[in-house]
């Protein structure tokens, strides 16, 4: 079609030339007399003709499109590697903002846990003298009591629910309401005054009790006396809770608790250790309490910091050797007090990184999902391979057609590993 529109161009050209170099070429095919009337009429319908035909030829190439292809359609594997393949350009046709993202070296594509641990909080050194620690730059310090009960508290001035703290010997609690009501009857008729009558009951004295009811004895007029700023924790929801493999000699029950909370009407999260004790006389303890808290959502990103916090708690020996000059027993919880915290510390890492392995995994899935992606795993050389849900279902049902016939579906413990194309590396 094009071809015959440039051969009537080009005759209708010649035409046009032919008529106004030698006008009496064209006119020698009219019949009758060689009017002037005739000639613009001969002359204006050949020029009509040639801009038209010019017009078209140049429209053409868009308005004229030859058929398409076809193409046989691919079935079996090739099927569902065109699929894949598809699926996985667009995949990669990311917003620029992204791709500056994904090349460059800010920390847009790193983790929670790797943020967490690269970006951590400036400590500074802060003693008073008998016990010395590292907190994050401009925080506040309180403590109260003395050698065995010595207890410290760290808190951001500006966000009540970025602190981290050490109670030890917290309390007593009732583990009986019989205690109690015995105690209160003692009072009446005129025994002397029991401080901790208000505590709350807690029984059993697990862990997770006690974190539950320490509001209650931390608005008591003893405690508040010993230490007023302690945090007041309400609605504590526990998210999780494991037991500890240091557990003391003395404890009833200690264990490694996450927790949400409520403190002056704000959202917080925590991790918790509480080693708690018996004492079998109605009474018990929280003999030790460390917390690492910060508004619900932040947790995660402020741990490492506060990890190595508690890691630097020391004691100063001649605080202990008054200590030891004053009680035996006093001065043996003062000793110990640096290789709780550092121990706890630890165990507070292995439970964060743990959570964040899981959330990482699950996201992993999440994000597969709504890509409309799977994988599958190569136990022969652990590799992880990308794939979609179609190709899945099809390899599961026709794995013979296949000469990696021995993929698997991917364990949960190899989500970490970065996938591989599928469509380029299963055979």
């Amino acid at each position: 079609m094009e071809t015959l529109f440039c051969i009537l161009l080009l005759i209708s050209l010649v035409c046009l030339l032919a008529g106004v170099i030698k006008p009496h070429l064209i006119l020698f095919f009219l019949k009758g007399a060689r009017t002037r009337k005739k000639a613009v009429l001969i002359f204006g319908a050949l020029s009509i003709l040639f801009f038209t035909l010019f017009g078209l030829i140049t429209e053409l190439p868009n308005s004229l499109k030859t058929e398409p292809e076809k193409k046989i359609s691919p079935t079996g594997e090739e099927k569902f590697l065109e699929t894949f393949q598809r699926k996985s350009s667009s995949r990669e046709e990311l917003p620029e903002e992204s791709k500056k993202c994904q090349s460059g070296a800010a920390p847009c594509n790193m983790s929670i846990g790797e943020v967490a641990k690269t970006e951590l909080l400036q400590l500074v050194p802060w003693t008073d003298g008998a016990v010395s620690l590292s907190i994050p730059f401009d925080w506040n310090v309180f403590t109260g009591g003395e050698c065995a009960t010595k207890s410290i508290l760290a808190r951001d001035p500006s966000s009540e629910l970025k602190q981290v703290f050490y109670f030890s010997q917290a309390g007593p609690v009732y583990t009986s309401q019989e205690q109690k009501t015995r105690d209160y009857s003692y009072m009446k008729m005129g025994g002397y005054n029991i401080t901790w009558l208000k505590s709350p009951v807690v029984n059993p004295l697990t862990a997770e009790n006690y974190l539950m009811n320490f509001s209650d004895l931390a608005l008591t007029g003893f405690f508040q006396q010993a230490f007023p700023r302690v945090p007041i924790m309400t609605n504590v929801k526990i998210i999780s809770s494991q037991e500890v493999s240091n557990k003391p000699a003395y404890a009833t029950d200690a264990k490694l608790i996450r927790a949400e909370f409520k403190q002056n009407n704000k959202s917080g999260e925590g991790y918790f250790y509480i080693a708690t004790a018996d004492m079998q006389i109605g009474l018990g303890y929280g003999m030790v309490f460390i917390g690492v808290t910060a508004p619900r959502g932040l947790l995660d990103l402020i741990t490492p910091s506060l990890k190595k916090s508690l890691d630097s708690y020391a004691v100063n020996q001649d605080y202990v050797n008054t200590c030891i000059n004053a009680n035996n027993k006093a001065a043996a919880g003062a000793l110990k007090a640096g290789k709780i915290l550092s121990e706890t510390s630890d165990t507070i890492m292995d439970v964060w990184e743990n959570k964040l392995e899981s959330e990482q995994r699950m996201s992993e899935k999440q994000s597969d999902a709504i890509l409309g992606f799977s994988r599958l795993y190569n136990p022969d050389t652990d590799e992880v391979y990308e794939i979609t849900p179609e190709f899945y279902d099809y390899y599961q049902a026709h794995d013979d057609e296949f000469e990696m016939n021995y993929l698997e579906s991917l364990p949960d413990d190899k989500w970490n590993h970065t996938p591989l194309n599928g469509a380029e590396h299963i055979r």
